[in-house]
């Protein structure tokens, strides 16, 4: 919880307008007005939810409830400010809980404990929204208020996504906008998460879009909002531009958006200024964009799709993931990160992989990158029985893809027959030295730092195991 800074929430915003939440969360209330605000969750969260909400007097009943209460959601009174023992318990147990201070009409402003936030009290409605939130901090990189949560990261050494990540972290204070590529399932969201909440504008909104979700017709009115009275029973809505005021709007599948609407947001990028649906009034923004697509902009310009005006602005720094078959030496990195996720999830024992899965994990194409193998890292760990992920676990098209390959030499890529020529050579050159790289190096004819790049590329730790006893290890190539 270290370095994070106390927010206020702003008054706008939005109240739980959505469909009920499916799942059962916890809440913890501790203070002096506890049984007030109680009684006012009842009358605020959605009907059919009902969540467990604990009441705590203060720190020194909560720290006799053993076990530790866990809960995703912890609301405390301003009088606890002053509460050493329940202060001490939220440092002790920082489990990435989000903590709420419920501020009076009199009190500061300031939380008493770093990463806390800090929500008037007139505007408890917004707590069902915080809480879809922190339910989603646990699968998600993004914290509530502007903390980049270790939860879910990116994962892996690989020389293509560490650029990447470099180049992230270069440009993240600057203003320019960046456009993100790569194809589907390979984490855009997650880069753009990292660029936004390692900036400075880390304590103002990162509001998320994904344009080809939003039907055509709504879209303009969900960016740029709508006016009073424009239709009957229509109420005043602030869009996504005016809610990431002074933060950042991600504009996810933009390559799916209109051309009248892309003409609309390119005016926005030149004069940071626009009106609402049916309004009159110029609202001016500070907001950084970051777009992402999964598509070639370049060939969409070309069939008069895209505008090349609107690329140009937004493409001023271009930030391309790798594919995951273009990364593999990081697949066991990520597919131990998954299954620790999973397993805690779901309350099971931590589980590991048979070389056996591990290969078959490594030599599948991954069509769907990474989302794909989180998918299916998600069904062996739900489904898999014992405390080993064995090939049965996969699913079944990983199975089938990886055994035709395998029957069939023309169908395998002429890049995976030189990556197996490759491993072998290496694999032999090291079993014939001990497996000392510096020796392999030399009897290869290649330098240490490419036998070093080699070794991680192969995961060739994995082969170690079948070296005669006595021989020492090679340089640990653990993606972590």
């Amino acid at each position: 919880m270290q370095g994070r800074s106390p927010v206020v929430l702003h008054p706008s915003l939005p109240r739980n307008d959505g469909p009920p939440m499916r799942k059962r969360h916890e809440i913890l209330v501790c203070g002096e007005r506890r049984a007030e605000i109680t009684t006012r969750l009842r009358e605020i969260l959605p009907e059919g939810t009902t969540p467990s909400v604990l009441s705590v007097a203060d720190g020194a009943d909560l720290c006799a409830r053993t076990p530790a209460p866990e809960p995703d959601l912890i609301l405390a009174s301003s009088d606890r400010a002053r509460d050493r023992s329940f202060l001490d318990w939220l440092r002790d147990h920082d489990r990435d809980h989000t903590i709420v201070w419920i501020r009076a009409s009199d009190s500061p402003d300031e939380a008493p404990l770093e990463g806390a936030l800090v929500l008037p009290e007139q505007e408890l409605h917004a707590v069902p929204y915080l809480l879809k939130l922190a339910r989603r901090r646990t699968r998600d990189n993004v914290g509530v208020a502007g903390a980049y949560t270790p939860r879910r990261r990116i994962v892996g050494r690989s020389e293509g996504i560490l650029e990447v990540q470099t180049y992230a972290r270069k440009v993240c204070n600057a203003q320019s906008s960046v456009l993100v590529t790569g194809e589907s399932g390979t984490g855009k969201e997650l880069i753009a998460s990292l660029i936004h909440y390692e900036s400075d504008r880390r304590n103002e909104p990162f509001v998320k879009v994904n344009c080809a979700a939003i039907p055509e017709t709504l879209l303009e009115a969900e960016l740029f909002g709508i006016e009073k009275n424009i239709a009957t029973n229509v109420d005043r809505r602030i869009g996504k531009f005016e809610q990431a005021q002074r933060g950042t709007i991600f504009l996810d599948e933009i390559g799916d958006m209109s051309l009248m609407t892309q003409a609309k947001v390119l005016r926005v990028l030149q004069e940071r200024e626009f009106e609402r649906v049916g309004g009159t009034e110029s609202i001016h923004i500070r907001t950084r964009v970051i777009a992402a697509t999964n598509k070639d902009l370049r060939a969409e310009m070309k069939r008069s799709a895209f505008r090349s005006d609107l690329f140009y602005r937004l493409n001023v720094i271009n930030l391309q993931i790798p594919a995951l078959r273009d990364r593999r030496e990081d697949i066991p990195a990520l597919t131990e990160y998954f299954i620790g996720v999973f397993c805690e999830e779901n309350g099971v024992k931590p589980r590991t992989v048979s070389p056996e899965t591990m290969e078959v994990l490594i030599d599948y194409e991954w069509p769907g990158n990474v989302r794909e193998l989180e998918n299916a890292i998600e069904r062996a760990v739900v489904l898999g029985d014992g405390d080993t992920i064995s090939t049965e676990d996969l699913p079944p098209a990983i199975l089938g893809a990886v055994q035709q390959d395998a029957e069939g030499v023309d169908a395998r890529t002429f890049q995976s027959r030189v990556s197996d020529f490759e491993r072998s050579l290496l694999i032999d050159a090291l079993n014939r030295s001990d497996w000392v790289q510096a020796h392999a190096a030399r009897r290869l004819g290649i330098s240490e730092r490419s036998m070093w790049h080699f070794y991680k590329k192969y995961r060739l730790d994995r082969f170690v195991k079948n070296r005669r006893p006595g021989r020492k290890r090679g340089r640990s190539a653990r993606a972590l």
